[in-house]
């Protein structure tokens, strides 16, 4: 007889037809005693059912904040060296100025660890909270910041919407530069400094008031400006929206028709430059940004830009990290002199035409021999 542990094979000769049905009853067998086991080990569970109140399931929230100004901190204490404003944050990540990051804030644009917060002197730590800006995380990246120094040219506008097909500053600039920002605004028909960057950080320190950043500008104005008109503009002139600050105003050229004005001033009101010389009776015909807190176009031509030096950029940013305190209004000002006359050598004596003739080409030949070396090369460039 077969062994019956032996597997089977009908084609192999020792295995038989009993020896076979033997094998599957066995198999059969040793089914049905572990069938049994396995429902010795079943636990039966109560089949109670337990109800759940809705206060017992916790939901989770699919907002990506709640409206707070509340901050979680963690369990380890804050270094408040390392705490900044969001504003600023936000702006040194280039993504809008301190003041455009601030209305961020206040419109709820902005959240610091799932909360968002509407003060906008809230303060975070960049290395431990996770701050959302408009549903996306902010990055602070080490990438080196740049500055452009572009000389726009008339008919031009400061801005990124084209409106009535007119051109922007943008259309001067390659495609890298087109996400950068304007460092405050110069008008449709003004030429001269204009800045861009992706620092608004820096941004803000050059368009805040109270770190003073000095423009000086080149006004041509109608009619010939006296030295008391002068001294109104030295002292502040009163316009629509207040009175403005103390600033630096000089006659560089005079004509009996046309004078050229510079000024410095460290406000940036709406259309500044041409409402004071339009409060003292000298409208402005032309008007040129010469200098922006030191930075200048140094031959720069109209329509080209170039990108400050690391060096240009440090010292730009020394000029105005500091506050500067507002310029005190002078109680009395001591009277202009008038700049002496020249001399005109006498003339034969004419009359009619010939005397009126005379006396026009001595004027012209008296105001030509005192216009200065600066404003001889101003004209020419507007030529």
């Amino acid at each position: 007889m077969p062994d019956p542990n032996l597997p089977l094979n009908p084609s192999h000769p020792a295995t038989s037809t009993d020896a076979l049905e033997s094998a599957v009853e066995r198999a059969e067998a040793d089914t049905d005693n572990a069938e049994d086991d396995f429902v010795d080990e079943v636990v039966e569970f109560d089949e109670t059912e337990e109800e759940f109140e809705d206060g017992d399931l916790e939901e989770d929230d699919d907002e990506p904040g709640v409206e707070t100004d509340f901050i979680p901190t963690h369990d380890a204490p804050r270094d408040e060296s390392q705490m900044e404003r969001v504003s600023k944050l936000i702006a040194r990540a280039g993504i809008a100025s301190r003041r455009a990051a601030e209305d961020l804030i206040t419109t709820g644009e902005v959240s610091v660890n799932g909360h968002y917060v509407r003060e906008p002197g809230v303060k975070a730590d960049p290395r431990r909270d996770k701050i959302v800006v408009s549903g996306r995380p902010l990055i602070l990246s080490e990438k080196t910041l740049t500055v452009v120094l572009v000389h726009k040219p008339k008919n031009v506008m400061t801005t990124r919407d084209k409106r009535e097909d007119r051109p922007t500053v943008f259309d001067l600039l390659p495609h890298k530069f087109r996400t950068f920002h304007p460092v405050g605004r110069l008008d449709f028909d003004t030429s001269g400094v204009l800045l861009l960057t992706d620092d608004g950080e820096l941004t803000h320190l050059l368009t805040h008031p109270s770190h003073g950043a000095e423009k000086e500008y080149e006004a041509r104005v109608r009619g010939e400006v006296q030295p008391g008109e002068l001294d109104r503009l030295r002292k502040g002139v009163r316009l629509e929206d207040g009175v403005t600050a103390p600033c630096f105003a000089r006659v560089v050229g005079q004509s009996e028709k046309n004078a050229l004005v510079l000024l410095r001033i460290r406000e940036g009101r709406n259309r500044q430059v041409r409402r004071m010389l339009d409060a003292i009776g000298h409208p402005v015909s032309s008007l040129r940004r010469t200098k922006f807190a030191g930075v200048e176009l140094e031959g720069l031509q109209s329509g080209a830009f170039r990108v400050l030096l690391p060096g240009e950029v440090k010292a730009l940013r020394k000029k105005v990290e500091t506050k500067v305190k507002a310029p005190r209004r002078s109680k009395s000002t001591p009277p202009l002199k008038a700049a002496p006359k020249p001399k005109v050598a006498p003339q034969p004596e004419l009359k009619g035409k010939e005397a009126q003739r005379a006396r026009d080409k001595a004027k012209h030949a008296a105001w030509k021999r005192g216009q200065s070396e600066i404003a001889r090369r101003i004209e020419k460039e507007w030529q």
